[in-house]
Parts: C-alpha cells; structure tokens; sequence
C-alpha cells in the first residue's frame, strides 16, 4: 500500500515554503504532524473504503472446496458477474454460464466444470488483486491532491500572517507555536484579519504603541556616583636584574667597564692611571637595570546615568464588552487586547483577561490554550450593560494569587458607568502599595475625573469622533494633580 510522506507533491511543497519552514520550528513540526496524521488516516480510509471486500470474503469461503457438488456454482456466476460490474471489467456472462451451469442444449460433465472452476477462481483472483491496486492508486492520488490543498491553504496563510506580524514588530514565533493546541483555519484566519487590522489602522497602532510601554512612563533617569577599582600596571627598577644599558656612571665594575678605560691597559705608563681609577671607585661603566611589571590598584569616583525601570511582571485585561462599546469601541478593545496579549506572550508575561458587562467571562491567555482563549474571544459580539465592579473585585482575587502579584492592570471600557464600592478602592490601594499599577484605556469622551484621580495611576483617553488621544499622567502619584498630554489628533 503506498503512502501519504513521501511524494514529488509533498517535496515541492517543502521547497516552496523552505523559508517560513525554516525559521519556525513549531510550524514545521506542525506539517509534518498533518503529514503523518493524514497517512495514518489514509491507511485506515483505504481499509475502511474497500468496495471489493464482500467480493474478496466470497471468493475465499469458497475457493479451498475442491468438489464442484458442493459449490453454489449459480451464486458464484452472479458474485463473479457483481464483481466484474463494480469494478467495471469486461464479462462474459454467457461463458461463464455454460461451462459452470450449462443450459438446455449443453450438460456440463464434472471435469470441465472442475477445470472452469479453477480457471475462474484463478482469473477472479488476478482481476481482484488489480482492482484493489488501481482502486487505491486512485483513491490515494486524491487524498495526496486533498493533503497539497490543504498544506498550500494552511502555508500561504501563515506566510500572510507572519508577514502582518512582521510589521506589527511582534514575533511569529510567539503566536504560531502550535504545540499548545489544535488550531482551526478559522482560528487562524480572524487572527490575521486582526493582525491587519493593526496594521493598517495607524490610530489603533499609536494607541497600543503607548499602551505597550505601561511601566516605561515609570522610568527615572538620574545620576549616581560610584567608587570604581581600576588596575594599573606600571615599570618600577628591579636592582636584582641588570638586562639594559640606562647610561654611564663611575663605580668598579669591571664586568660592565666601557671599551675606552679597558684601553689604558693596553700602554704600562696608562695602566697606572687605570689602576688608581679603579682604587678610587672612577673606572667609567655601563649603568645596567632590569624592569619589573607591577600592579597598582586605585579607586576612582566615576557618576553613572542610571535608569530605573518597573518590572515588567504579569498583566491582567479587564475588557467591557457592553453593547455601549459596540462599533468602533470594540474594534479598538479586540485590537489592543491582542496586541497586549502577544507582547505578554512575547515577554513571557502571565496574562489574564476579563470580559465584563452585566457578567463577567474570565480567559487565561497564557500557557496552553492561550491562543484558542484569544480568538474566541475575538469572534464574540459586545452586548449587555456595563458593571465594573465584578471585574476589578475578581482581578483583585486572582492578583492574590502567586502567578499575578505585582501585576499591571488595564481597564478598557467607555467608562459609562456608576461609582465603585468603597471596599474595591481600598482593596486597588492595597495592590498599589504591594507595586501594581492601574491604568485605564477611555474610549470615547465620557468619563469622571473623580474616579481617575483616586482609581488609575495613568490614563489615555480616546475619542473616536475626533481621532484623538489625550494622556492623563499620574494623577494618583501627584495628588490628584493632573497633566494633560496630547498625544495625536487627526
């Protein structure tokens, strides 16, 4: 039986998506799991699908009788005649008929009929093996076109996708690592459109670019001084070494004595006067000294600009999905949350997110099923009325959890809403005593400057009509002072 890995079809394909392959283990494993699950399919398909198992079962109960008295030679003429119609082989059905049954003007004598029969047995036998070969070359031939359509459709639309990711400045990786479920072309296809979705929305790309650095407004430049040992390596005179000549100098040494006072030697009359220099420590001579390598540590004072920055820890999205934030206020929630969602995936970030109207609707988008969680919740509709305050109170349940201390929580909604209980603000300044921050996405022009002030540490409003964003900065941390920065207007 042949198989499903291993055709020029497959080949090509390889070599047509070699880059993308290349470069992503998790989608090449991927692949190749279809690959082999679609053989192990196959095989089962083929023996499942057979159209001549009935004939094959019949020709075997009989073909080991040897006496033509006991074989239903009629049956076996109409069996023999179905096969040969099914699998569409030329019969001679009057043949057959004769030298098996016979009719009123020819009686078959049991020897011919012993011989027809095994001749039939024998043709049956060829013609069922041949039909089942080209019955299976066939059948395969259209699974392997059905398995060509089916990779070409999953490769070209993970090259779309990780080229709109690409722009995004996202890892591919990061969202196209399959070992973490079965995703669904569906699945893969809303996540492309999002993914161009922020590609092509330059408002929508300027509002999670500002989101994306949450903890980055935290950043303090200053300076600081530091005591720094420095080593240093200096020459000093060794006086147990004499390897260069440094000068000239008086003294006795005679090892060392310049070519010129040897001289007075050669003449008895100078040779007194040499030996008087000598007496008296005057003889000229090379001045030798060794060097030595010797290390000197010293302190310096050094100033250092030094930012400190927040610790990116987990992430929890706390999501209206009111029917008030239908239209573009949606459009806008979904694009950021899968934005944040990937660069918390990306940073390898826990993240958490909480879909809240009436109800609210709990995801944990990360680790298995992270990505399925997401795009579920993509695909849903906004509806219902806006009630806050179930979300924050179950974010501050999960925050007491050792996965999500010290996380940053962001709430998106349109902020059409009432006040919130006095428990859920003492819990939140708790939180923010512990190191988390709150912050909050406004989309649309309402909200109460009361709340912020004693609610969020920072805050970015956007108005859809005006096509603009407005930073509200750190009204907790300066005491309800608020700075206004005005980001972008279209």
């Amino acid at each position: 039986m042949s198989d499903l890995s291993n055709f020029s079809g497959l080949e090509d394909i390889y070599k047509e998506y070699e880059p993308l392959l290349s470069i992503n283990n998790s989608l090449s494993s991927h692949v190749n799991s279809v690959v082999e699950d679609r053989s192990r399919e196959s095989r089962l398909e083929l023996e499942r699908e057979y159209p001549f198992d009935e004939y094959e079962q019949f020709r075997d109960k009989y073909y080991r009788i040897d006496s033509i008295d006991e074989l239903p030679v009629t049956d076996l003429v109409t069996k023999y005649s179905q096969f040969c119609n099914s699998a569409k082989i030329p019969y001679d059905n009057g043949f057959w008929q004769r030298q098996l049954v016979g009719d009123k003007t020819n009686v078959v004598l049991k020897e011919e009929a012993e011989v027809a029969k095994k001749l039939l047995f024998q043709k049956w036998d060829e013609q069922l093996k041949q039909a089942r070969l080209n019955w299976e070359l066939e059948t395969l031939n259209k699974l392997r076109q059905a398995l060509l359509s089916q990779l070409e459709e999953l490769l070209k639309l993970f090259e779309e996708l990780t080229a709109s990711l690409d722009d995004l400045g996202v890892d591919p990786g990061i969202w196209l690592d399959l070992s973490d479920g079965n995703l669904t072309y569906q699945d893969i296809e809303q996540f492309k459109q999002w993914a161009d979705y922020l590609k092509n929305d330059p408002m929508a790309q300027e509002i999670c670019d500002l989101l994306g650095r949450m903890r980055d407004v935290e950043k303090e430049e200053r300076l600081e001084k530091t005591f720094t040992t420095h080593s240093v390596d200096t020459w000093v005179p060794d006086i147990n070494a004499k390897e260069e000549i440094v000068g000239i100098r008086l003294s006795q040494d005679i090892e060392n004595i310049i070519p010129s006072e040897l001289a007075l030697l050669a003449d008895p009359e100078t040779s007194i006067l040499f030996d008087l220099k000598f007496i008296e420590n005057q003889l000229m001579t090379f001045d030798m000294v060794g060097l030595q390598q010797q290390t000197t540590e010293i302190e310096v004072e050094e100033e250092h600009a030094y930012s400190e920055d927040g610790e990116q820890g987990p992430m929890i999205l706390c999501i209206d999905t009111s029917g008030s934030m239908h239209g573009r206020p949606e459009t806008i929630a979904k694009a950021v949350s899968l934005f944040l969602a990937t660069k918390a995936r990306e940073a390898d970030r826990p993240c958490y997110l909480i879909n809240f109207s009436t109800g609210i609707t709990t995801l944990d988008l990360s680790g298995k099923g992270g990505l399925a969680s997401l795009t579920s919740f993509l695909s849903k509709s906004f509806r219902g009325g806006t009630d806050v305050a179930p979300a924050l109170l179950h974010t501050l349940d999960v925050m007491k959890e050792d996965a999500y201390k010290k996380a940053d929580v962001l709430v998106i909604s349109d902020f059409i809403m009432g006040s919130l209980p006095e428990d859920i603000l003492s819990g939140i300044e708790d939180q923010r005593e512990e190191g988390s921050q709150f912050y909050s996405l406004v989309v649309g022009s309402c909200f109460m400057s009361n709340r912020l002030k004693t609610l969020f540490d920072y805050e970015w409003v956007y108005n859809p009509n005006s096509s603009s964003i407005t930073e509200l900065v750190n009204y907790h941390q300066q005491s309800g002072l608020l700075e206004k920065k005005e980001i972008h207007h279209v």
